[in-house]
C-alpha cells in the first residue's frame, strides 16, 4: 500500500503538532489493521489510535484530533492579540498634555481675517483656541469565542462488581466468535470469585475495558501470576487503557505473593505481542491447547 499525498498532509501536521504518525504496515485489505493510523509524542508515549490489537485511528479522526489542537492555539493567540489591543487602545483614548498658551497680551488680525497672537518680541504666532482632537480607537473585529471542548471523565481503574456482568458481556462480544450472553457472564465472574481469580475494569462514560487474573500455584516457580484476558473496546483502544489494566492486576497480584506475571496472548494477533513486549514482557515459552470432548 503506497503512500498518498494525503498520508504526507497527514504527517506533516502532526509534526506540526509535535507528534508522530504511525501507518499501519498491513498490505491486505482487511488484513489485521489494514489502512489505520496512530499519533505518538516525542517521548514515544500514545495519542491517539494505540491500542493492543494495532492501529485503531481513521484518517479522518487523525485530521480531525490535529484540526481540534490548531483551534485551540488558534484561540489562545487570537485572546493574546485581543489583550495587547486593548492595550493599545487604552493607550490612545489618554488625553495629550495641554497645550501651554502664547504669551501674548494682545490678540491681532491678519490681512485675511485670522486671529495671531503677538508676543513679546512683536513676532505674530496663530492663535490656538481648540483642543487637541483625540485620537478615534480603530475598529476590532472579535471573532465569537468557540466553545470549550467536552470535558472527559476520568479514567478509573477498579475490581468488578456482579454488576458489571452486562457490559463485560458487551465487550467479550468484540472477541472473535463470542456473543452477548449476561447470565453465562454473570455465572463465570462468581465462578472466577470462588477461586480467588480477579477481575478488574475500567471506566470512562461507561465500561471501557476489563482484565481478568489468576493465581496459579506451581512446583517449579511458586505462585505465578497469570493474565487470562486483557479487553479494551475497540473505539477506545490506543489510549492507555490495556496498560492501566495490566499495572492494576499486577498490583493485585504482587499482593498475592506472586513474582512473576505472564499473559495469555492469541498467538494470531501480532499487535497484542508487541503491546506486551513494549510492557517489558519477554517471550518464554509456546503453549499448545486441545479440547476436551
Amino acid at each position: 500500500m503506497a503512500t498518498t499525498s494525503a498520508d504526507e498532509r497527514l504527517r506533516a501536521m502532526a509534526a506540526h503538532r509535535g507528534l508522530k504518525l504511525l501507518r499501519s504496515r498491513k498490505r491486505t485489505p482487511g488484513a489485521g489493521d489494514y489502512g489505520k493510523f496512530g499519533l505518538i509524542d516525542a517521548a514515544g508515549k500514545a495519542v491517539l489510535g494505540i491500542e493492543t490489537d494495532g492501529l485503531a485511528a481513521t484518517a479522518e479522526q487523525i485530521e480531525d484530533y490535529l484540526r481540534a489542537s490548531s483551534k485551540d492555539d488558534w484561540k489562545r493567540a487570537a485572546e493574546a492579540a485581543a489583550r495587547a489591543k486593548s492595550q493599545q487602545t487604552k493607550a490612545a483614548r489618554r488625553p495629550a498634555a495641554a497645550t501651554k498658551p502664547a504669551p501674548a497680551a494682545k490678540l491681532a488680525a491678519t490681512g485675511d481675517g485670522k486671529a495671531v497672537a503677538r508676543g513679546k518680541a512683536g513676532e505674530l504666532r496663530h492663535h490656538r483656541d481648540e483642543r487637541p482632537a483625540r485620537a478615534r480607537p480603530a475598529l476590532r473585529i472579535v471573532a465569537p469565542p468557540e466553545p470549550p471542548p467536552p470535558r472527559e471523565t476520568a479514567l478509573n481503574i477498579r475490581a468488578a462488581v456482579p454488576s458489571d456482568a452486562a457490559p463485560v458481556a458487551a465487550l467479550l462480544g468484540q472477541l472473535p466468535g463470542q456473543r452477548v450472553d449476561r447470565a453465562r457472564t454473570a455465572r463465570r465472574m462468581r465462578a472466577m470469585q470462588d477461586a480467588d481469580a480477579g477481575l478488574s475494569v475500567a471506566e470512562q462514560d461507561g465500561l471501557v475495558g476489563c482484565c481478568a487474573w489468576a493465581v496459579v500455584p506451581t512446583l517449579q516457580r511458586g505462585p505465578v501470576g497469570r493474565l487470562t484476558l486483557l479487553l479494551v473496546d475497540e473505539r477506545q483502544r490506543r489510549r492507555g487503557i490495556g496498560a492501566a489494566l495490566v499495572a492494576h492486576a499486577q498490583a493485585a497480584l504482587a499482593k498475592a505473593g506472586c513474582t512473576e506475571i505472564e499473559a495469555m496472548s492469541d498467538i494470531r494477533i501480532d499487535n497484542s505481542h508487541n503491546f506486551f513486549r513494549a510492557l517489558n514482557f519477554e517471550q518464554r515459552s509456546y503453549r499448545f491447547v486441545r479440547s476436551i470432548k
